[in-house]
Parts: structure tokens; C-alpha cells; sequence
């Protein structure tokens, strides 16, 4: 302040000007720097078993849809995964483990600048499919054919249902599967009346293989299906066992679907 030879008068118009150019050419690409950094989130979760336990080594992949990235990583052992840094936009989720079905979703949007909430899946023991064919000789050449037809529409009229019901288990350690194993297969026979008549087809069957290994519940899923094939099906299948599923070492029950298919040879 003492020194008389510093020039302390107001900046000229043309100074500040320059000045403030200045500022704007060295502000300016920092605040570019940091957009990338605010344009991402974080995404996690807990990825779970129907007792409500951890699954470890669970694949979860982020599918950018529009940007076409995949992004993968897997569970730890308290069933966490997490993604850093995921650029907004539209992402397909997938999350896999072997004996459980695929869960999937579409995420619309991953908002800039904001973390996600905690995106926690619960994944389903997966189903259990069975075929089976039977044949025959005979029938008349011009014979009827019927495959699955209908779709899902229920059962044949009146139903075939056996006693059973699903039970909610508690276990202690979460994520491992052990599918079922038919051990027991009894063929199902050609009805006679369905022979004579030319008759044959696809029975398609849904049921719920028991903590005991035993098929419960039968259900024709296609209803159009010739009632004397349908019929000769779930007498059959009714019959079968198989070894039983295991979740973490503990029964539990799973759905099943079988395809019985009858078949005339010339």
C-alpha cells in the first residue's frame, strides 16, 4: 500500500473486457470436464432366492439400448451388486443363475446427476420340462390329427386335479439348486377307442412335483385335446416320481411341464 509506483486506477472498459474473456476461455472447459461425471449413476442391489437369502455368483447385466454397451458383474456373497458410472438412458436388466429362471426388465431411464434406489430381484426357482411319446400302429389313413391347440385355456372339461398345495419354506443359506430327476416313468397307453378312430396328438400338462418327488396338481393346458388322450396322459403322469428338488439342501416344490405325444404309424 506504501508503494507509490503501483498504478492504482480503475481498469479500463477494454481491460475488463479482455479479462472477462479470459475467465469464460478457462471456466469453460473445466465445467465440460465435469459434465461426463455429473451424466452417470450408480445402480445396485440385492439379488435374492424365494426364502428371502442372498444369492452369490448371480450374472447381472446392463444393456444400454440405444448406446449398445453391455455392461456385466455378479453378486457377492451377501447377494450385492452394484454399477458405477452408468451413462443415462434406456437399459435392458438381466440378471441369470443357474436353476433359477432369467429375470428380466426394462429400465426406461437411468436420470442424470441421480443415484438410483436399491433395485433388489427376487429370482424363481425354474420350471421343469418332460416329453414323452407314444405310438401306435393303425388306424384309418384319412385319421384326425390334433396337436396343442388353444394354448393356456385350462383343462379338459371337469378337470384332472390331484391333492396338493405349494408351501413357503425358510432356509438358512441362499442360491443353490438342485433340479429334480424323473425317476419313475410309466408310458402312458394308446387308448384304444382313440386308435380306431385315427386319433392323435400332443397332451400338453402342467403340474407341481411335491417335496416327495410325486406329480401334483395335473392340469390339460390344452383344452381342444382328444378327452380319451388326455385322460390316458394324467393316469400315466400321475404316476411318475422324481428325486427331489433341492433349494440349499432343503425339499421344495416346482413346477413342471410334460408333452405326451401320440402318434399313429402308418
Amino acid at each position: 500500500m506504501l508503494n507509490s509506483s503501483i498504478n492504482r486506477r480503475n481498469l479500463s472498459g477494454g481491460a475488463r473486457t479482455r479479462m472477462a474473456l479470459v475467465a469464460v476461455c478457462v471456466l469453460v472447459p473445466l465445467a465440460a470436464l465435469r459434465l461426463p461425471a455429473q451424466n452417470t449413476r450408480r445402480f445396485s442391489g440385492i439379488i435374492s432366492d424365494p426364502s428371502g437369502l442372498p444369492v452369490a455368483n448371480a450374472t447381472i447385466i446392463m444393456d444400454n439400448l440405444k448406446a449398445s454397451v453391455i455392461q456385466m458383474t455378479t453378486s457377492d456373497a451377501e447377494g450385492k451388486y452394484s454399477f458405477v458410472g452408468l451413462p443415462a438412458g434406456e437399459y435392458q436388466f438381466h440378471v441369470t443363475k443357474p436353476g433359477f429362471e432369467e429375470f428380466r426388465a426394462t429400465l426406461s431411464t437411468l436420470d442424470s446427476g441421480h443415484d438410483s434406489p436399491h433395485n433388489d430381484v427376487t429370482l424363481r426357482i425354474g420350471g421343469v420340462n418332460e416329453e414323452i411319446n407314444v405310438y401306435a400302429d393303425g388306424g384309418p389313413k384319412e385319421g384326425i390329427s390334433q396337436g396343442v391347440q388353444g394354448g393356456v385355456v385350462g383343462g379338459v372339461t371337469g378337470g384332472v386335479v390331484s391333492n396338493g398345495t405349494a408351501k413357503t419354506i425358510r432356509l438358512r443359506i441362499g442360491g443353490e439348486v438342485q433340479a429334480p430327476k424323473l425317476i419313475e416313468k410309466v408310458p402312458p397307453v394308446y387308448p384304444e377307442k382313440a386308435k380306431a378312430a385315427g386319433i392323435d396328438g400332443t397332451v400338453l400338462l402342467h403340474a407341481i412335483i411335491s417335496k416327495d418327488g410325486k406329480p401334483l396338481s395335473l392340469r390339460v393346458m390344452n383344452n381342444q385335446i382328444d378327452p380319451d388322450l388326455a385322460r390316458a396322459a394324467v393316469e400315466a403322469v400321475s404316476k411318475w416320481r422324481y428325486k427331489s428338488t433341492l433349494l440349499n439342501g432343503d425339499p421344495i416344490e416346482v413346477d413342471t411341464t410334460i408333452m405326451v405325444n401320440f402318434r399313429l404309424q402308418p
